[in-house]
């Protein structure tokens, strides 16, 4: 629905490849955080020559980035559920708000992060997506502060520091590198908020493009697409 609050999600799967999928939703995030951080680093010969002064660095590698996360885990009830459609809220009980306990929350954060599955002999794989950004991974680290408690001791509220490390095989990054070529032939589906500019940005690094692949796919209105509907995009030396 046009308008509606989009709300992080993490899909797990079996596999680096990310070819088996157990579940689409396994973590829905009730509380999107307010920040996120990815972290990148080269990694270089640092050692100098005798006599030598003045740095040389010579690139050795590149790590695969970091994901750190700030999940908040509320108990208290004041979270909707389906925040942006009071429909989906009516039908679920007349309530725009769900109480979950905290414990149960983090239970499911685990479930799909960070627990050992005994039938592939390790946690899951998981794809973490929030708008437009996605990343593909594992769970590294994750450290959670109690913030709030009932009377008898249970936690109301609770924030799960985690931090992720990007895992893929070198087959989806060997296909990943060819589909980010704008030589090549790409097709999209748009989301919520995509523009046809934006959209032509991220596959050839700069908007130019537009008004050649509004022509092509018979766009009228680039600034209002609808969700769904896919788009082509040539390789760069047909529209240039």
């Amino acid at each position: 629905m046009e308008g509606e609050l989009a709300k992080l999600e993490i899909a797990t799967y079996t596999d680096s490849g990310y070819k088996t999928k157990v579940g689409s939703n396994a973590f829905n995030a009730f509380i999107n955080p307010q920040s996120y951080s990815v972290r990148f680093k080269n990694n270089f010969d640092t050692k100098r020559s005798v006599g030598q002064q003045k740095d040389n660095y010579k690139y050795t590698s590149s790590d695969s980035p970091d994901l750190d996360l700030e999940f908040l885990f509320d108990g208290t009830g004041v979270v909707q559920q389906n925040s942006g459609n009071r429909l989906l809220n009516i039908l679920s009980g007349g309530s725009d708000f769900v109480k979950e306990t905290v414990k149960g929350q983090i239970d499911k954060f685990i479930k799909a992060t960070g627990e050992y599955e005994g039938t592939i002999h390790k946690p899951y794989n998981v794809i973490i997506s929030w708008g437009d950004f996605e990343f593909k991974g594992v769970l590294l680290e994750l450290t959670i502060d109690y913030k709030m408690f009932t009377p008898d001791g249970k936690p109301l509220r609770a924030i799960g520091k985690a931090k992720f490390h990007e895992s893929i095989s070198p087959e989806l990054a060997e296909a990943e590198a060819k589909s980010s070529s704008p030589d090549l032939t790409h097709t999209r589906m748009v989301k919520a908020g995509d523009t046809l500019p934006l959209m032509v940005e991220r596959i050839y690094g700069d908007d130019k493009y537009y008004l050649e692949v509004a022509r092509i796919n018979n766009i009228t209105s680039f600034r209002q697409l609808q969700p769904g509907t896919e788009i082509f995009f040539p390789p760069i030396e047909k529209v240039s």
